[in-house]
């Protein structure tokens, strides 16, 4: 039922897609959709979640590949988020549909309980680099930060120049992140 609903989604969007034609493409009745799913707003959730399962496990597996340095970690989970959220499937359903369908708290709780550890291991990574301080509250700058990279993806899949969204996103980030690192110094004794 996911595969198909993914189908329909990415191919027709959440409001072309219908239960009629992910049932057929799945194989079960109508009434077999509503026995797991209350309808089709559930379904679009399901299927963001594999998505973002999907996405964050890319982005893991890039940071596990980049080795120990923070900012090189930090440029590998960059790079493999606005990879993977360049795909058209993605960009229609989690960066397009959803928002409108799930709501902004909904989708940001949802890519919080998927996504924010990883963040949260970025962050720590930083502050024993040397490039956060450690008066900065981690748990808040993952946040900003998985805010900011959503917004870098959502801003490219809405752009009519995605590459230079996204060359500019990260120069932003990357910016932002030097800037912590030059304050956190200079609080330094």
């Amino acid at each position: 039922m996911l595969d198909a609903s993914r189908h329909e989604f990415a191919a027709h969007g959440y409001a072309g897609a219908s239960l009629d034609d992910i049932a057929r493409r799945a194989a079960v009745t109508k009434g077999a959709l509503y026995h797991h799913f209350i309808n089709k707003a559930a379904l679009l959730e399901a299927v963001y979640v594999e998505l973002e399962l999907e996405v964050a496990a890319k982005v893991k597996a890039a940071i596990d590949a980049a080795g120990d340095h923070a900012m090189t970690r930090v440029a590998a989970a960059f790079e493999a988020f606005f990879d993977a959220s360049a795909d058209p499937t993605y960009q229609r359903i989690v960066l397009r549909d959803a928002p409108g369908v799930l709501g902004r708290t909904k989708g940001r709780g949802l890519d919080h309980a998927i996504g924010l550890d990883l963040v949260i291991a970025l962050i720590e990574d930083l502050r024993r680099d040397g490039f956060i301080g450690a008066d900065v509250p981690v748990t808040m700058a993952a946040r900003i930060f998985l805010a900011a990279v959503s917004e870098v993806a959502m801003a490219a899949a809405h752009s009519d120049d995605p590459a230079a969204t996204r060359r500019d996103g990260t120069f932003v980030l990357l910016t932002i992140i030097d800037g912590v690192r030059l304050a956190a110094a200079a609080r330094r004794p």
